[in-house]
C-alpha cells in the first residue's frame, strides 16, 4: 500500500474523530488509540480489497472511516456508563 494511501486513510480517521473529541466525548489518549486502530483497520480493508483512498473512492473512505470511529466511540460510552443498579 503506498504511503499516500496511509496519509489518506490517516486524514478521513482524524477528520471523522474531531467532532467527537471537540464534544470532549474522548480524551487524548482515547483519540490516539482510536486513530490508530481504525487507521490499521481501514489499511488492512483497503490492501484486501486493492482499493485507494483516492479520487472516487474518496467518499466510500469517508463513509467507512465515520461508521469505524463511531462504533469505538459508542464501545468507550458503554464501558464509561456504569450499569443501573
Amino acid at each position: 500500500m503506498s504511503l499516500n494511501t496511509k496519509t489518506e486513510i490517516q486524514k478521513l480517521v482524524s477528520a471523522a474523530l474531531k467532532s467527537a473529541y471537540k464534544k470532549k466525548e474522548i480524551n487524548t489518549e482515547q483519540y490516539t488509540d482510536i486513530n490508530r486502530d481504525v487507521s490499521r483497520l481501514l489499511y488492512e480493508i483497503a490492501a484486501q480489497s486493492g482499493d485507494s483512498a483516492h479520487g472516487q473512492n474518496r467518499e466510500r473512505w469517508r463513509t467507512i472511516a465515520a461508521e469505524e470511529v463511531e462504533k469505538s466511540v459508542s464501545k468507550l460510552r458503554a464501558i464509561e456508563v456504569p450499569p443501573a443498579a
